[in-house]
């Protein structure tokens, strides 16, 4: 995120400095930029990545973004963009059961990095 905000920065001190002021941590330059206010910032990334990437590739990032992301509303990310993470099963499958493909597919993802969407944190 900070390397989109800062595309001229050349150093690892240019990405921590947010409008003079020199961040300590890239989480806190992030804050700064206001970056980590809710979940929009994973809608972006989700929207962003939907007009050049593949559904398997968005479902690899939604993933990440749910294991690491410190997601605050897991359900409205996956309604919001559930569209674009089934878009390959819809078309393969049917519009009914295109989801469900893409929720198991999610699952076999999130299970690499001992997560689950049935541990209660990621419920959908």
């Amino acid at each position: 995120m900070l390397l989109l905000r800062k595309s001229e920065a050349v150093s690892f001190d240019d990405i921590l400095t947010v409008n003079g002021l020199r961040c300590i941590t890239f989480q806190q330059a992030c804050q700064e930029y206001g970056f980590l206010r809710g979940d929009q910032q994973w809608h972006e990334a989700l929207n962003e990545a939907a007009q050049f990437q593949s559904p398997r590739l968005l479902r690899m990032l939604f993933t990440m973004i749910c294991g690491f992301g410190e997601v605050e509303d897991v359900p409205d990310l996956w309604v919001q963009h559930q569209v674009s993470l089934c878009e390959d099963f819809v078309h393969r499958y049917f519009e009914q059961t295109g989801p469900h493909y893409a929720l198991a597919d999610i699952e076999k993802l999130l299970t690499s990095y001992n997560l689950s969407l049935k541990n209660g944190i990621y419920q959908l």
